[in-house]
């Protein structure tokens, strides 16, 4: 029921999307309609085959033979992800008075998602399914959540699909990391900013050495239909914001990082050394000057300041491993 609803709610939202500019133009009172012309068939059976799946029984081998080979897929993160992308097309129309008027025909793209986590002896733990669709009007974020994994695809799909772990995941990486003859340089933003949206101040823009922009801002995400969200994620809301912790791999040596943001003025910038197999936990702290209706300035104040340990803020917390097309945590780091 709960999935139908869901289903029934997206198509609403299309038509509304697809025949405001539309109702605009006619007087008249009328309402509008969606007529199926094609279905996301891919994603469909996608979700069905997932049926077959068997916690505590299923292996890796067993779900390969029903998916085929995974989108994404890390032994060492435990998982695989498969991924069906279709379309969905519609004739929107719309009852002036008993009339109907068709509109025109509005296709979106339905991307399904299956999510297996797999125990220490390669059975599998945990599925979660779901989909999405990319029609401008639509835009729904969706979570999936299986075992201690959660994988997403934000509203407005700026920063792509993302995966992440669960803080409790970080060590056990970070053994390995230390044996590397690079250094790992660990970032996340703290709590601060207007009550209501206390990550606010976040620089979402911050580069190391003139590199790739990375974003630690949080994910923003509704949680898979039917399932709870877990107790730690902060919900605006029907909306959960999950804080990251963005990992950065880095030759050793001297460092320069920059932080600025979309939202507010202001360049703020760091420097920083570290030595093979190092791991630095990196604060970043970005303030804004708040009246109650909104900020007062349009300036970011922000700064970086390193702790020896894990903060202990960050175990509710996601490790952010893959985001957009490529990973930022390795995927087999035990492995050469």
């Amino acid at each position: 029921m709960a999935s139908t609803s869901l289903a029934l709610e997206f198509r609403v939202r299309r038509m509304v999307f697809a025949l405001a500019p539309w109702v605009l133009l006619i007087p008249l009172p009328g309402c509008g309609f969606g007529v199926p012309l094609k279905e996301p068939v891919a994603v469909t059976q996608q979700t069905q085959r997932s049926a077959s799946i068997r916690p505590g029984e299923s292996t890796r081998d067993s779900v390969r033979a029903v998916f085929g080979e995974p989108w994404l897929q890390s032994r060492f993160w435990g998982f695989d992800l498969y991924r069906a992308i279709d379309t969905s097309t519609e004739l929107g129309g719309l009852f002036i008075t008993i009339w109907p008027i068709p509109l025109g025909i509005f296709t979106s793209q339905v991307d399904g998602y299956v999510l297996v986590a797999y125990d220490t002896e390669g059975r599998v733990e945990q599925v979660s399914t779901g989909d999405t669709s990319k029609f401008p009007g639509d835009q729904y974020p969706l979570m999936l959540r299986a075992r201690d994994l959660s994988f997403g695809v934000e509203k407005n799909y700026q920063r792509g699909p993302q995966l992440m772990a669960d803080a409790n995941r970080l060590q056990d990486y970070l053994v390995l990391r230390r044996r590397s003859a690079t250094c790992t340089l660990i970032v996340a933003c703290e709590e601060t900013g207007y009550q209501k949206w206390p990550y606010e101040a976040c620089p979402n823009r911050v580069v190391v050495d003139n590199a790739e922009s990375i974003d630690p801002t949080p994910f923003f995400a509704s949680c898979d239909t039917g399932k709870d969200c877990p107790a730690d994620f902060l919900q605006i809301g029907q909306v959960m914001q999950v804080p990251l912790i963005h990992p950065v791999n880095l030759p050793a040596g001297r460092h320069r990082l920059v932080m600025t943001s979309s939202t507010f003025k202001g360049t703020n910038e760091t420097s920083f050394e570290c030595a093979p197999g190092e791991v630095r936990f990196g604060i970043i702290r970005g303030h804004v000057d708040w009246d109650w209706w909104g900020p007062r300035t349009s300036t970011l104040n922000a700064n970086l300041t390193f702790e020896r340990d894990l903060p202990s803020q960050w175990k509710s917390y996601r490790m952010l491993l893959y985001r957009g097309d490529h990973w930022l945590a390795q995927p087999e780091p035990d492995r050469p």
